[in-house]
């Protein structure tokens, strides 16, 4: 399945009509990049596939608890008359028995009293098909399963959801029952439950029909208080994003006047006090160390050959005291060859031997002194020019980087300093931002009391539900003589324990295909960094188990918050790939909070690699510029939405934002 245009008129904050083209040029860029600031409309965007496709059915972020259709008529924009109304239309083709086929849904709708009138018209290959329009809700699932459109559209918050485990079992389950049809299991046995809990009340005696009369009277109101508390806890939490959304708002405006730096002033002054003392301190250290043998390097060659000529120079002195006692020696020897009567020639021979040594030795001192240093002098100098100044230029050095480190730091924190806005300039914008935390205050008390209300809702319905059930199994055994009774319910309840082993068995042998998909997933994006070898689902309770290098267990905690978002990305992408479904990928936000590394394996390893055509919608912070560059030889189109705050409107246009 290709999405190949997406066409919205007036919805949301898309006034007038806006036209995306959508079908990849090549296989090698199947990237569709959509890039817009927060409020420019990409949850719109995402929103208004899954309306085209699913209609009531769909399960949009801003729709809330409220009627279909007064979710439509709160879609048109405001800028129109409700009478004018909107409309959304998205073409995409399939290819169906080695043919091409075009299909093009068109969704618009009018605003009324009550709400909005909704028309839906299909067309294929141009032609309107009245029959395919009547039966749409049915025959969407041939196309993108309601089951499995959360694998394949979804946003950043459905990757955060998933990056807390304990959140992600719920999630798995449906994902899971979808891929299998189990929902349809789900749905018999509750149907059979529904017949035998009828049966038994319809057999019951009169007087236990008069008290069931009671509690269905009195579970029908149950449902009615659940149902008023559902909805104004989905009203609560509507104004506690609302709220939410304009403290960010307000916040924003306060950040671009400087307002962070004003709340930081005290500790940019604190910081400044501080970078100023260590400069001080370390430019003290400097001076001392220069003060010491330090500017002895700037002559150290010179002072290494200094040293090595006044060594030369004591040796040579030491060796005019040795000839000086060996011409004393030798005198001592001639006598003492005379004293032995030693013969004329030898006495002469070695007196020869010895003048020429003396005077070999004494040609080697012929030396003029010039340093003229002693012993003392000397072993100073060879220390002086050995470690000692090495050491001595290494804590220079040191210090040199620490004060220009400091220095730096110092210049940032003065420039911080200098765009310090005054604390008059901001006041109008903090009694705002004060007002803000009060309606957030206020809104998420009023979610309590409204979460409180649905589960005492909740509690009075299931101990209501209990003694109904009770009275029905007090019927069923007061008729349980009759053999039809007794033989349609006892069959009722042994399709549902026969449904009940068929759901856990088929989940089982499915769970190990889908681990293996999610593995395979994570690895495609962490490569290198595989610190889970092995993921492992329990088919009962879904709770997912890691499994590290070693083998041992993994704990969620032992995983950085942007591993957590890779995991998540790889359950979405294994689920997705478990499906079988050749579908589009849609994503709103999909970097969330992850870190730079993090986003680079996104970029780099999944985006180009989650389908045949993905929908990025993105801000400006999460595909930045050095982003864009990775992705940009995988794009295949690019739109920027820009939002007129003026006019409430967001126009679109061809390029990003870069």
């Amino acid at each position: 399945m290709i999405f190949d245009e997406l066409v919205l008129h007036n919805v949301g904050v898309f006034g007038d009509r806006h036209t995306f083209a959508l079908t990849p040029p090549s296989p090698d860029k199947p990237v569709i990049l959509i890039g817009a600031l927060n409020g420019g409309g990409k949850t719109t965007f995402l929103d208004a596939i899954q309306l085209a496709l699913f209609g009531p059915m769909a399960r949009t972020t801003s729709r809330g608890t409220g009627s279909y259709q007064q979710y439509l008529r709160r879609l048109i924009h405001n800028g129109v008359a409700p009478a004018d109304g909107a409309s959304i239309e998205l073409a995409f083709h399939i290819v169906e028995q080695g043919e091409p086929r075009h299909y093009r849904v068109c969704r618009s709708w009018t605003g009324t009293t009550s709400g909005a009138k909704e028309r839906l018209d299909v067309l294929i290959d141009g032609k309107p098909d009245q029959t395919l329009s009547r039966q749409w809700a049915e025959r969407v699932d041939a196309f993108v399963p309601r089951g499995v459109a959360e694998l394949f559209f979804f946003d950043g918050e459905k990757i955060e959801t998933l990056a807390e485990l304990d959140n992600a079992r719920e999630v798995l389950r449906t994902a899971i029952g979808a891929l299998l049809g189990l929902d349809l299991v789900d749905r018999l046995t509750t149907d059979l439950t529904v017949v035998e809990r009828n049966h038994k009340a319809d057999a019951a005696p009169p007087v236990i029909q008069k008290v069931l009369d009671a509690q269905r009277n009195k579970l029908a109101m149950c449902e009615k208080a659940e149902a008023e508390a559902k909805e104004r806890l989905g009203e609560a939490k509507d104004r506690v994003a609302q709220a939410n959304k304009a403290l960010a708002a307000i916040e924003a405006k306060i950040r671009l006047e400087g307002g962070e730096l004003l709340d930081r002033s005290k500790d940019l002054e604190a910081a400044k006090r501080h970078l100023s003392e260590r400069s001080a301190s370390l430019q003290r250290q400097m001076v001392d160390v220069a003060g010491e043998s330090l500017p002895f390097a700037l002559v150290r060659e010179q002072l290494v050959a200094l040293e090595e000529r006044a060594g030369a120079e004591l040796e040579h002195v030491q060796q005019r005291a040795v000839t000086d006692l060996l011409g004393k020696r030798d005198q001592q020897t001639i006598r003492r060859l005379r004293d032995q009567n030693a013969p004329e020639e030898v006495i002469e021979a070695m007196r020869s031997f010895l003048a020429e040594d003396r005077k070999a030795r004494r040609d080697g001192q012929k030396q003029s002194r010039v340093a003229k240093l002693n012993h003392d002098a000397v072993a100073v100098l060879r220390q002086l020019t050995g470690n000692s100044l090495d050491e001595e230029i290494a804590k220079a050095t040191r210090l040199a980087e620490e004060q220009a480190a400091t220095v730096a730091e110092l210049e940032d924190v003065l420039r911080s300093l200098a765009e310090v806005p005054a604390e008059e300039a901001l006041e109008q914008l903090h009694e705002e931002r004060n007002a803000a935390h009060a309606a957030v205050a206020a809104a998420v008390q009023a979610e309590g009391l409204a979460d409180f209300d649905l589960k005492s809702a909740a509690s009075e319905k299931e101990e209501v539900t209990r003694v109904r059930d009770g009275l029905l199994n007090k019927a069923a055994e007061e008729f349980a003589a009759s053999d039809d009774s007794r033989r349609l319910i006892d069959h009722s309840q042994r399709v549902r324990a026969t449904l009940a082993k068929f759901k856990h068995e088929a989940t089982r042998r499915n769970v190990d295909r889908i681990e293996k998909f999610i593995l395979e997933s994570l690895q495609r994006l962490a490569r290198k960094n595989r610190l889970i070898t092995d993921i492992s689902i329990d088919p009962e309770t879904f709770e997912v188990e890691l499994q590290g290098r070693d083998g041992t267990v993994l704990l969620p905690q032992q995983l950085s918050a942007g591993e957590r978002q890779l995991l998540a990305v790889s359950m979405l992408w294994g689920l997705a790939q478990a499906s079988g479904r050749p579908l589009p990928v849609v994503i709103d936000t999909p970097l969330g909070r992850l870190d730079g590394i993090h986003r680079n394996h996104l970029i780099e390893r999944y985006f180009p690699q989650a389908s045949h055509q993905v929908i990025l919608l993105s801000t400006d912070q999460e595909i930045d510029e050095p982003a864009w560059q990775k992705l940009r030889k995988h794009v295949g189109h690019t739109y920027q939405l820009e939002h007129d705050n003026a006019s409430g409107r967001t126009s679109a246009k061809t390029g990003y934002l870069w």
